[in-house]
């Protein structure tokens, strides 16, 4: 293995990627897919892991024990850069595995230098509002959801163990850079040692935004979102709603994070984003109320000047766990041949650690 470290950066090309690191040119990986996208990075043996240092605007982190990096490479778009990265790694240096003490350790060491760099919790605008120890009762509760689980958080041992053995937590660097880290822990069902395998999705805001949106939109994405944007606050409200009932106090205060895309293109300021106040009304209740036709402006925090759009779910888009709200075909992005027939207030499924991000699951016909 090379001596010097393999380097990478967020919307590189690939050829800036395998220009830059000729040293590693044994490992290069390319896999072509349909509709002109091929998967770019490298693949390492686990007896010879690789070293990565990731760059970024103004700073750099590195990452020891890699197996894969992966990037999608849209070599038929205008912008040829790599927009999403996935690095794999191991926290254990041989076959053996790791104890889940040192694992607990590492992985809070890497939390203190992310957190020393500027990195900070990614709050969504369908994140319930919670402070940081209370977002680790959601995340560890049945009721509530790993999704949400703020990094900056000091977990202790005890409660590192508590996780979920599929656990995310989702990063932001400035407005500019996102980064979900999960963990994925396993036994050897043979020799009961624990192994550890961590992976980070390096991704900008344009791939956050096309998380949610569909594959088959019609404008931009930027305009697409600003459709979805409507129904963000019952979303807030479907998991503020949740916590409450878990005892746990809503943070009403709590800013968002500006998009700087949506806001140049669609005028939207997420930051300012509008919330349905959950202490006067529960989202059962609203969802009800609201599909009757009645005026929920009353209930809408800092009482916005023009009524909120809260028509997403006639657009044909539904969260995971919610109600489905009208009879037929569903399909979602977060999982492969997912479309499936669902009857009107059906739960939707929820498909958590999936490699897509939110489960949004959207309307294609009553007819199959």
């Amino acid at each position: 293995m090379p001596d010097k470290p393999l380097e990478i950066a967020l919307n590189m090309t690939a050829k800036d990627l395998y220009d830059a690191n000729p040293e590693y040119k044994a490992f290069q990986e390319a896999d072509a897919q349909p509709m002109g996208v091929t998967f770019q990075g490298y693949d390492f043996p686990t007896n010879n892991m690789g070293k990565v240092i990731f760059h970024y605007s103004d700073g750099s982190f590195n990452i020891d024990q890699v197996v894969t990096i992966l990037a999608m490479d849209k070599v038929t778009s205008e912008q040829r850069g790599l927009n999403k990265i996935t690095v794999d790694f191991f926290f254990d240096k041989t076959d053996n595995g790791i104890s889940d003490a040192d694992a607990y350790q590492k992985m809070m060491f890497f939390f203190k230098e992310l957190q020393d760099k500027g990195w900070t919790y990614a709050h969504s605008n369908s994140a319930p509002r919670l402070t940081a120890k209370d977002s680790f009762t959601f995340a560890t509760t049945d009721e509530g959801s790993e999704l949400y689980l703020d990094y900056s958080y000091p977990l202790t041992f005890k409660e590192w163990m508590q996780l979920n053995d599929l656990q995310l937590w989702r990063l932001i660097y400035g407005t500019e850079i996102y980064m979900d880290i999960r963990i994925n822990r396993q036994s050897d069902p043979e020799t009961g040692n624990r192994h550890y395998l961590i992976s980070l999705d390096i991704f900008d805001e344009l791939e956050l935004i096309r998380q949610i949106i569909p594959n088959n939109y019609d404008e931009s994405l930027t305009k697409e979102y600003s459709k979805l944007y409507g129904g963000l606050p019952e979303a807030r409200l479907f998991f503020e709603t949740k916590a409450i009932k878990m005892g746990l106090k809503i943070q009403q205060n709590q800013p968002d994070y500006t998009l700087p895309l949506v806001l140049k293109e669609t005028g939207i300021d997420t930051s300012k984003f509008v919330s349905i106040d959950p202490y006067k009304i529960t989202y059962k209740e609203f969802m009800k109320r609201s599909e009757s036709g009645e005026d929920m402006t009353p209930y809408y925090e800092n009482q916005p000047t023009a009524k909120p759009e809260i028509t997403s779910q006639a657009r044909g888009h539904c969260l995971a766990e919610q109600p489905c709200p009208k009879s037929g075909y569903w399909f979602t992005l977060a999982k492969a041949d997912s479309r499936a027939y669902f009857k009107q207030d059906d739960t939707m499924p929820d498909y958590p650690n999936n490699n897509w991000g939110e489960v949004i699951w959207q309307f294609e016909g009553k007819k199959g």
